[in-house]
Formats: structure tokens, sequence, C-alpha cells
């Protein structure tokens, strides 16, 4: 079906979305069609003028208007949206995908809403070879990825598969509003008890007990004498966790899963006791502050306002690293680092989704389950060795060794 464009970026106009649209502005292809949307015209024309290369169209559609997001979808092959809280915007617009067969995007956090999205659309964006990826940006691309490539490397050394992938993470970064408004909705909503289930992406027939007794969440500081440093809980990991472990039950489908009985876990690294300590506390303290309406009031006098983000030297003077041990059946174990510059709520989750979209608007031969596989998928399900490539390609650092 001919469309008028490759690649939708939809929420333009906001913190990330501006910088998700400079971003196409300065690395997309130049054959490569792409246009910027959102509910603002006014809005979009003052950021089309601003860009380093003029989109090839602008659309104006608001998020709840179902006829103007059908007729955006019907536009193009590809959406890429920051559009969030999608809890509350995000709904009509992944569903008008799914109806007019348009892969689509997103880096949305809210796990709740991604298990909407698989109970509603899996199977019918399956039927057709649609390709729905949210949780396309620092969450949870890395930690996705980063598993999906240990059991592979796992695999090919030693041929076995792998029992247990243990990942940590280091970063540098600052705090967008619009992070802030997803993790508020996703509390007030009431559903905030469901991110407790360790297994809520996982398909309904591979919700094992035995696979919910080896998944627990990491939760108490600990010294890690592989590492040698200091783990603690990380504020990211509940969502995290339970990707990877939607990827690997979508591999097992296909005959290949990472392991019989595979685990994931995931933390954080710190140097000193009293860090880890300080950080797990501030972990609870926070997550009971979201469950009531005053605490999560308290939080948002705290933090940035949606549309508001950090400047731009703190943007550039971030980086994330993420260390993943994998354990194979036998025992025997790898390590893989995955690493890039720039803060990671923001500049790396803009280059994660941007390439995610090019991916899936140039390299759809390349793409994992071959082309008419389809469904609410994950980074590592739908795209794969594409995504790992174009990554390493703009400064994305892996590294392979044995222990």
């Amino acid at each position: 079906m001919k469309r008028d464009f490759d690649v939708i970026v939809y929420g333009a106009t906001g913190f990330t979305g501006q910088q998700t649209a400079s971003y196409f502005a300065a690395h997309a292809p130049l054959d490569l069609k792409w246009a910027i949307a959102g509910r603002n015209a006014d809005k979009l024309a003052a950021l089309a003028t601003t860009l380093s290369r003029e989109p090839a169209g602008v659309v104006v559609a608001d998020g709840g208007d179902v006829h103007a997001v059908d007729e955006m979808c019907q536009r193009t092959r590809v959406l890429l949206t920051t559009a969030g809280p999608f809890n509350r915007y995000g709904r009509e617009v992944l569903a008008a995908c799914v109806r007019h067969q348009v892969h689509y995007v997103d880096i949305t956090g809210e796990t709740p809403f991604v298990r909407d999205m698989i109970d509603l659309h899996h199977d019918a964006a399956a039927k057709t070879g649609t390709r729905i990826i949210p949780l396309s940006g620092f969450d949870s691309v890395p930690s996705d990825l980063g598993a999906y490539l240990t059991a592979k490397y796992l695999k090919s050394t030693y041929g076995e598969g792998c029992r247990r992938i243990s990942a940590s993470f280091k970063l540098k970064g600052g705090l967008n509003g619009g992070t802030v408004a997803s993790g508020m909705d996703m509390a007030a909503s009431g559903r905030i008890d469901e991110l407790e289930d360790v297994l809520l992406l996982n398909p309904a027939d591979q919700r094992s007990s035995a696979e919910r007794s080896r998944s627990p969440d990491f939760k108490r500081p600990r010294y890690d004498t592989q590492r040698a440093t200091w783990l603690t809980p990380f504020v990211m990991a509940p969502i995290n966790s339970r990707v990877v472990r939607r990827s690997n039950a979508l591999f097992a489908q296909l005959g290949r899963s990472y392991g019989k009985a595979f685990a994931y876990e995931e933390s954080m690294e710190v140097r000193r006791r009293i860090q880890a300590q300080m950080i797990a506390g501030g972990s609870r303290l926070a997550e009971s502050m979201m469950r009531t309406r005053l605490g999560r009031k308290t939080v948002g006098w705290l933090t940035p306002d949606p549309g508001q983000g950090p400047s731009e030297s703190v943007m550039d003077g971030g980086f994330f690293r993420v260390r993943l041990i994998g354990t194979a059946d036998d025992g025997r174990e790898v390590l893989l680092t995955m690493k890039a510059d720039g803060d990671p709520g923001n500049r790396v989750t803009v280059k994660i989704l941007c390439e995610s979209a090019l991916a899936l608007a140039g390299d759809h031969d390349h793409l994992p389950g071959g082309s008419t596989y389809g469904g609410v998928l994950t980074p590592a399900t739908g795209l794969g060795d594409a995504l790992v490539t174009r990554l390493q390609t703009v400064g994305f650092s892996i590294e392979k060794q044995t222990l």
C-alpha cells in the first residue's frame, strides 16, 4: 500500500519530541520521507522552521480524535510517538496503527498500559505482520538487547542455553517532566500494584509458578565480588525485567528461548555500602509516596513539569553502562558490556527511538521472525540484530568476554 510518508514523528513539539525531530533532520536518509505531527498546528509550523532539514510534511492530529488519528496513520508506514503519558494519550494512536497495519514504536515505561495493548491488539497485529514495539527508549532497549546478546553469546561460545543473567547499570543524567508525568499517571490510575507482577508482560501460557519463583525483583543491597562493586535496587528494573522476560517468552514461541529455566535480575552499581543503603531506602520511600495523592503532589513539586527537562550541558554530559553476566546451563559464564554517551533519559532514548523507527522503515527484510512476523513485540523480538547494528553505528559500544 502506497503511503505519503515512511515515518511520522508524533508528539514532535514536546520536550523529547523536539529532540526526536532534530535527530531525524540530522540523521534520516535523504530519500526517506518523514513528517512531524501533533495536536497544535502553530507549534508544529514553528518547529519545522528550526530544523536543519525541512520535513516532508506537517500533520495535525489530536490523540483523542479518532478520525484525525486514523487519517494520520493511513499516511505512513511507520509511526514513532513520544506523546505520553501513553495510558492517557496513546491508546487511540496505537489502535489506529494496528487497524491500518502501521509499524509502531514509542518510549513508554508504563507496563500496565503495555499489558492492556497486548491483550487488546497482539493477535490482530500478529495476523497482519504489524510490528508494535513499545518501550523503545532507555526503557528498555539496553536491558532487552543486552540480555538477547548475552544469551546469544553464551550459545555461540559454549553451545549452551542461558540459565541466568544478572545486569547492573551505572549512569549519569537528568530527568524530564514527561517521564515524571507518565509515572504519576500510572500511579494515579490505581494500577500501581500491577508493577509488582514479575511476569506482567508474559503471554498467558508462559506465567508458570516456577518462573515466577526464580524471578524476584532485586530488593536488598549486596556487594558483588565479580564486579567489585555494591549493587542496589534500580528504579527502572521493575520495567526492564518484565520486558526481558517477555522477549524470552516470545522467542520460546519461535523455538529460540534463552534457556530452559531462564532467570533475569537487574540492579544498579554504586561505590559504597552507605550509597546502596540510601538508594534502597529512597526507593521504598518513593514507592510509598506514589501511592497517595499527597505524596504524588509532593513529587510533582520537586520534579520538572511536562515540557521541561535537563539543560543541554547535562544531556551532553551524561552516559550509561550496563554489565551483564550470563551463566550457562553448565555454569560457565560470560560478561557483556554495553555503553553509550549522553543523558540516558534524553540523548540515549532519542537515539534508540529514532534508530528503531529507521530500522522498521528501512531494514524490514533483516528483522527477527521474517517479513510476516508481528504483534505487540519487544525491542529484541521486533528489531533484534538490525537495531544492534544501527546503535553500534551511532556510538553504542558492545564488548564481550568469557569469565
